[in-house]
């Protein structure tokens, strides 16, 4: 594991927060040094959402990425049913976290009860103009594992992610 390459992939969400940074750093180096001792860390954690199991180490680190993410409140997780209008509101909250000056505007009314795959879509367009990006972490179940980056940032936050191992995709 590349801690440099780490370290620049957390900051993507963390942005100057060196706090929230040092946590999540040391939460991501443990599932991707010893996936065993980080499933044993956060065994409490792992077991709110229902895994008391051992995961595949691609999950396992998944799960700490989306895990970490929440915790710094820099994600929002909402359910596939949620229309664009709150998943705005969600993400807004994300942004305020991040410290960024941008917020989301209301969507165009004719999209605001959109769900699914469909308000993924009306939040890009939303984030677009901002100069943001939509990232949606893998999570198996009904919900969305929302975060936002700079659109600058997209091609190497998807390198980082790779290099890393970490899953998610970038609208």
């Amino acid at each position: 594991m590349n801690q440099e390459n780490l370290t620049r992939f957390i900051q993507l969400f963390t942005l100057a927060n060196e706090e929230a940074s040092q946590r999540l750093t040391e939460r991501l180096a443990l599932v991707l040094s010893d996936p065993a001792a980080y499933q044993t860390e956060y065994a409490e954690e792992l077991a709110e959402r229902g895994i008391e199991t051992t995961l595949a180490a691609q999950e396992l680190r998944d799960v700490a990425l989306l895990d970490g993410l929440l915790w710094e409140e820099l994600l929002w997780e909402a359910d596939w049913t949620d229309p664009v209008a709150d998943l705005v509101e969600g993400l807004n909250e994300t942004l305020a976290q991040q410290e960024r000056p941008e917020r989301l505007p209301a969507p165009p009314l004719a999209r605001r009860a959109a769900t699914g795959p469909e308000a993924l879509d009306a939040l890009q367009e939303l984030l677009e103009p901002l100069g943001l990006a939509l990232v949606l972490l893998p999570l198996d179940s009904d919900a969305h594992a929302l975060s936002v980056v700079a659109e600058a940032e997209v091609e190497g936050l998807r390198s980082l992610a790779k290099q890393l191992g970490f899953g998610l995709v970038v609208y």
